[in-house]
């Protein structure tokens, strides 16, 4: 490893997230070999370790490995022994939207649909979701390091034929992602790094997801698998212990994100959601619609839509 790469601990956050928009902007735009250079060259820096791998929150320490082997983990097994009971559940849900699952709205949705549930996420527990699929919480809730001691999310994860998710990387490599196989049919498959790797029903998958990951679905019936994120098995305790000791009260993230958005009230009333934003975003909108003599501005396929009295 070079002096640069070595001081990579030294980089902030803020200079990884930099990093990452203007690749992201890259990949986007459709230029791969702009994005590859652009990744290389904050490698070179010091940034990260691996090109492939660009999380926001990196522990420098760890190897760079986008795919392990299922067998390290015990719980894998365990995951593959409780299989059929958790697929007996599943196969009970026969409208996604009635079980609970909603769309996955995020920019890393080229094409198609995509949704999920979600049992945890960062160590908070969703009742709700629990008492809809009492079988695979019961499931979840033997693996500790998914669960209270989770990094990051816990998800029954469904995926439509006709689906592309864009090339990404997730938010930190302290952690790995399991999935297990639930419904797999032909046609499913996600790229990790440099390794194209297929699902199978019954059986898991445990890889980095701070390496980009690239998902296609190009048959014809959905794919769903169970998505667990746990602490990396080779973090340093003390440092995962930190990290974990860090993690935000559920509403403590949502106060933050209602606060980036200029959103100051949400309802829902009747599944539909209605929003209020504050002050300042109701003056800036009011003003602007105003000067251009119209009452209502809509975003459709990210383009301003007006509405004239």
């Amino acid at each position: 490893m070079s002096a640069a790469q070595s001081a990579g601990i030294r980089r902030t956050t803020n200079a990884r997230r930099l990093y990452r928009e203007l690749i992201d902007a890259l990949l986007a735009e459709g230029d791969r070999q702009a994005a590859r250079a652009c990744a290389e060259l904050a490698v070179a820096q010091g940034v990260w370790r691996h090109p492939d791998q660009r999380p926001e929150h990196h522990v420098p320490s760890l190897e760079p490995r986008p795919v392990f082997d299922p067998a390290q983990f015990w719980f894998t097994r365990y995951l593959t022994e409780s299989y059929p009971r958790i697929r007996a559940e599943l196969d009970a849900v026969t409208t996604p939207s009635s079980g609970g699952f909603l769309p996955v709205e995020e920019p890393l949705l080229d094409r198609g649909r995509w949704e999920q549930v979600t049992f945890y996420e960062a160590g908070h527990r969703f009742a709700d979701v629990c008492e809809r699929f009492p079988v695979t919480a019961s499931v979840i809730e033997g693996i500790p390091e998914a669960t209270s001691g989770g990094p990051g999310v816990v998800t029954l994860s469904w995926l439509y034929p006709g689906t592309h998710i864009r090339p990404h990387c997730g938010g930190s490599n302290a952690r790995q992602r399991v999935h297990l196989g639930l419904v797999v049919p032909e046609g499913p498959r996600i790229r990790i790094g440099d390794r194209t790797l297929r699902w199978k029903e019954g059986e898991c998958l445990v890889f980095d997801d701070s390496f980009e990951h690239e998902v296609w679905h190009e048959g014809t019936e959905p794919r769903v698998v169970l998505l667990l994120d746990v602490s990396h098995h080779e973090l340093d305790p003390s440092v995962r212990d930190w990290i974990l000791s860090a993690r935000s009260e559920f509403d403590e993230r949502i106060s933050s994100s209602m606060s980036e958005r200029g959103i100051q009230r949400a309802e829902l009333t009747d599944g539909a959601l209605r929003l209020t934003a504050d002050p300042g975003v109701t003056s800036l909108v009011t003003r602007y619609l105003r000067e251009i003599n119209a009452s209502a501005i809509e975003l459709r396929d990210g383009k301003a839509r007006y509405e004239y009295r």
